[in-house]
């Protein structure tokens, strides 16, 4: 008893059967427990999971402080298209709590303004599509600072002081330059706080006379034509800081900013107006598979998605397709792995041809070799003991 004792010490506290979780232990070796240290096992991830080897599967050990890996099952997060930004040329793979950066397209964030995606349990976070940020989001610093010239207020030096010391000033906010006596601004006085910059400030404050001999006129006329579309209330001229809006005619939809703002003579961008003719829902569902991004609930002519296929599936077809005419392109489809039973070859008496060959799972069109266990002989003809694996399923041999 006491050399029993002994041994028991000698070969470590026994595992229990483990929970593994987003993953299982291979079916055959449910007998062997508690295991003895050291001993291993094979186990496999749920789809979208993998071992931190990144391997189709890989094996559990038995070690004196437990399991070992403790998280045999991480999350794995494919970056390979990000909605209103820049796709990367080659797709990423990252497991679960690796952080990628991304670059989002001008006037777009990531979820609250960041530029990182981090891989999580449930997917990336935040997920791979910039949006739009708001016009809060767009401040302007300090406004710069003018020759003999301060920022016009209607109250004392104590409030431009702290107009000039706030750090953030709102998108759309607009400030007024006045110049010392003697001199006049030289060209608008009004500065306006547009997506994160200022309008160009006015050059100098001049003296009077020099102000009447080189005045000249930043208004703007003619707001940029936009095909497809009408501009709301049109005038002859506009004033630095007012704005043009544009309004799709018919089945168009509006691309862009909807006004434009004539800042010191000149305008800004104008939009776009498209057909909105031929947009597509949805793209469709596909069996053991789903699409990389958000889906979207409309698509424009154009417009690309991508798919990928759940774990041990094959894609087979086109990986992206594309919104032609209010249709999809024909989809892609995940072809099932074949699983390789240990039980049906015990049962047909044969085993796997080559014995370092421990691979349990097959894609679509792999073939697989058998050879009789020892001591029995074929039943079935030569060629059946190299099969093919036809979408999920294997047709095995006999021996006996």
């Amino acid at each position: 008893i006491k050399t029993l004792f002994l041994l028991f010490l000698f070969q470590g506290k026994p595992c229990n059967y483990p929970v593994i979780k987003h993953g299982w232990l291979y079916d055959s070796n449910k007998g062997y427990f508690p295991a003895r240290v050291n001993q291993q096992f094979v186990y496999y991830c749920d789809p979208y999971f993998v071992p931190p080897s990144q391997r189709t599967w890989d094996h559990l050990t038995c070690t004196e402080e437990g399991w070992s890996p403790e998280e045999p099952c991480l999350r794995e997060c494919i970056f390979n298209n990000l909605e209103n930004g820049h796709t990367p040329r080659l797709e990423k793979k990252v497991l679960q709590d690796e952080t990628v950066r991304v670059r989002c397209y001008h006037g777009y964030s990531l979820q609250n303004n960041q530029n990182t995606m981090t891989c999580t349990e449930n997917g990336w976070s935040p997920p791979p599509r910039c949006i739009r940020v708001s016009e809060k989001n767009f401040g302007c610093s300090q406004p710069p600072q003018i020759d003999h010239g301060t920022i016009k207020s209607s109250s004392s030096a104590e409030e431009r002081r702290e107009i000039l010391e706030q750090r953030l000033h709102a998108h759309g906010t607009k400030l007024s330059y006045t110049c010392e006596k003697g001199f006049k601004i030289s060209e608008n006085d009004v500065i306006i706080c547009h997506m994160g910059k200022w309008s160009s400030p006015p050059q100098y404050c001049i003296s009077i006379i020099l102000f009447l001999l080189f005045y000249s006129d930043v208004s703007c006329v003619n707001p940029p034509q936009v095909e497809n579309a009408i501009i709301q209330n049109q005038k002859s001229r506009y004033q630095s800081g007012e704005k043009a809006r544009y309004e799709c005619i018919g089945n168009y939809d509006l691309f862009g900013e909807i006004d434009v703002v004539c800042l010191n003579g000149t305008w800004t961008k104008p939009p776009q107006c498209k057909d909105s003719q031929g947009k597509c829902g949805p793209p469709p569902p596909i069996d053991n598979g789903d699409i990389t991004s958000l889906q979207q609930s409309v698509y424009h002519p154009g417009m690309t998605v991508e798919y990928q296929c759940q774990a041990y599936y094959e894609l087979r077809g086109n990986r992206k397709v594309v919104c032609q005419n209010g249709e999809w392109s024909e989809p892609p489809k995940c072809l099932e792995a074949c699983v390789i039973s240990e039980e049906t070859m015990k049962k047909h008496r044969i085993q796997l041809r080559w014995k370092h060959d421990k691979k349990f799972y097959s894609r679509t069109e792999d073939n697989i070799e058998f050879m009789c266990q020892h001591g029995y002989r074929r039943v079935t003809p030569h060629h059946t003991f190299r099969t093919t694996c036809q979408e999920g399923k294997v047709v095995y041999p006999r021996c006996e």
